[in-house]
């Protein structure tokens, strides 16, 4: 059995004055949040973040917009952070 419940949640965001929408797995609206922000290039904006479903099948589904809100270089940049480091 899974320790924690994963949910869908819609992230609405705004770039060059056009609201557009994403799908993003998550375990909270706060965490959805945070790796929108954590990962988002500079000109793009958070709306707002909304509960869609539970994400039951985990499939991951992202950036159905026509253009994604994510950086390349800064989802790639994550990777510097040591994760075993205490």
């Amino acid at each position: 059995t899974l320790m924690w419940q994963n949910y869908i949640f819609g992230l609405h965001w705004k770039h060059d004055g056009k609201l557009y929408y994403d799908e993003l797995p998550a375990e909270s609206k706060d965490e959805a949040a945070e790796y929108f922000i954590d990962h988002c290039r500079d000109d793009v904006s958070l709306v707002r973040v909304e509960l869609v479903r539970p994400d039951d099948g985990g499939v991951r589904e992202y950036a159905h917009s026509p253009i994604s809100p994510f950086d390349p270089l800064k989802a790639r940049r994550r990777t510097d952070i040591d994760e075993n480091a205490r």
